[in-house]
């Protein structure tokens, strides 16, 4: 996501814009490896309202640190204008595309993660679900634009779910990735053709609030793709150990990170002539820069815990 958001400065350039354009798997990769972890624990358990709060925690907290530190630096260092009203929109996850809408998301998954899992279980449920639940993004692809999408983006979402839970539930099967990619590859470029016909835009980031097939299915063979590579790779021992280690980083620390390189993207826009650094430059500063904040508050909780009593 971090390359998106660095090369979205640099749209003017033809190939940069192509990158941007088709770097758009990765929410459907954060939500896959997400949910991917908390798939394989088969919890059909509803969580209790003690689980649900430790879980908001988990998500709010860390967007509301990042919220205050945003607002302070729009206030007293990019002297931009913070008013009342900027306040409260930022602290109630904004409105529309903004940054919060992914907070949302997962805000959702909480309740929709055991309710697929527990809808599993039960034959016709689970074939009702599939049936309703893929008709979805389907459907989006002749809504129109939608500039309210939040109530209802959790319903084409569910069908990226779907795709994980059976990605979990089959992913050692020698014919699962042939057919996942298969029905991907159909689903994206009928998607597409559908889209071109109605003279609908291709872009990706337009068929994304909320997703629908062309969006969703594009994800789902990107992330394929990606993980049998990447486990093709491990396997046979072709992945060096040190790439490993930081790909293990990024993804242990991939919310918190989300929100860090949001920081400096505002901060280094406004404070630094960013088109001397050409996209890669501007994205490998940005990389650069949230991981080591991300090291410098992983050294620092430590230190306040124990300086701060129970």
């Amino acid at each position: 996501m971090i390359l998106i958001h660095a090369t979205a400065y640099f749209l003017d350039q033809p190939i940069t814009r192509l990158v941007w354009d088709y770097s758009h798997f990765a929410v459907p990769l954060f939500v896959f490896c997400s949910t991917y972890i908390a798939f394989q624990k088969y919890n059909a358990t509803f969580p209790s309202f003690s689980k649900i709060i430790t879980r908001l925690k988990r998500l709010v907290i860390p967007y509301y640190i990042f919220t205050t530190v945003l607002l302070l630096v729009f206030a007293f260092v990019l002297g931009k204008s913070v008013t009342m009203q900027s306040v409260g929109n930022w602290y109630l996850f904004g409105s529309g595309r903004d940054i919060g809408w992914l907070v949302v998301l997962f805000v959702y998954y909480i309740f929709l993660v055991p309710l697929i899992i527990k809808a599993s279980k039960h034959d016709s449920l689970w074939k009702f679900l599939h049936l309703t639940i893929w008709l979805m993004p389907i459907l989006f692809l002749f809504a129109p634009h939608f500039e309210s999408f939040r109530l209802i983006m959790w319903l084409p979402w569910s069908a990226f779910l779907v795709f994980t839970y059976w990605f979990v539930k089959n992913e050692k099967k020698w014919w699962f990735p042939i057919c996942v990619i298969t029905l991907s590859l159909i689903a994206f470029f009928v998607s597409r053709n559908i889209l071109h016909e109605i003279g609908h835009t291709l872009v990706f980031t337009e068929n994304k609030y909320p997703p629908n097939l062309y969006y969703l299915t594009y994800g789902i063979l990107t992330t394929t793709l990606l993980y049998y590579s990447h486990r093709f790779l491990t396997t046979h021992n072709l992945f060096a150990h040190w790439l490993q280690k930081w790909f293990d980083f990024l993804s242990k620390y991939s919310y918190p990170l989300f929100f860090i390189h949001f920081l400096y993207v505002y901060i280094l826009k406004d404070l630094v002539n960013y088109r001397k650094l050409q996209w890669w430059g501007f994205f490998g500063t940005i990389l650069l820069l949230s991981i080591i904040t991300q090291m410098v508050i992983n050294k620092t909780i430590p230190i306040v815990k124990r300086v701060i009593p129970k």
